[in-house]
């Protein structure tokens, strides 16, 4: 089914995309592309950042925080998860005349915790940066060294808890 026949599509001309409602990384050249896996999970950290009743940070007390509705983020997962409708939304993208970077996308999600490399732990055996999150899953934040090569232009990067849907994003120095 083509993109804008159903009430589920998302308007070439409407702003934010669907990649930024759901703090996913855009599909550019040379960057995996976004699985449905993990658009499921991007969808479920979403709803609840998003839902008035269940969002932990109110509007107010972050004046910076892009608030969207239930609406946005089933619209955006429902374009995103449908192969057709995602392929459409993402010529839509490559047409428009600027693209955020991924940190422009999801600087402004609540929810998403930020620290430094260097407060992570590191296992020098698998070169590999882990932290534990809170939903108990250890080493559930996992940062490889080909993760920070592909985010290394930006200085940062976002990464999902092997065991939830949190985020974390970590900042860090490209010598």
């Amino acid at each position: 089914m083509p993109l804008g026949t159903d009430s589920v599509s998302i308007s070439k001309h409407q702003d934010p995309d669907c990649y930024q409602v759901l703090a996913l990384q855009q599909p550019f050249p040379g960057r995996p592309a976004v699985s449905q896996e993990q658009i499921k999970r991007a969808y479920r950290h979403a709803l609840l950042a998003h839902h008035p009743d269940k969002s932990r940070i109110a509007v107010t007390s972050q004046p910076n925080t892009t608030q969207y509705t239930i609406d946005q983020v089933t619209t955006a997962y429902q374009t995103l998860i449908h192969p057709a409708r995602r392929l459409e939304h993402d010529k839509q993208l490559r047409a428009k005349p600027h693209i955020k970077s991924d940190s422009d996308c999801v600087k402004s999600h609540a929810g998403i915790d930020t620290l430094d490399l260097d407060e992570l732990d590191h296992d020098g055996y698998s070169n590999e940066w882990h932290r534990d999150c809170r939903c108990g899953d250890d080493k559930g934040f996992r940062v490889t060294e080909d993760d920070l090569q592909r985010s290394s232009d930006a200085g940062e990067m976002i990464t999902e808890c092997q065991g939830c849907s949190l985020r974390l994003r970590v900042k860090f120095g490209v010598a």
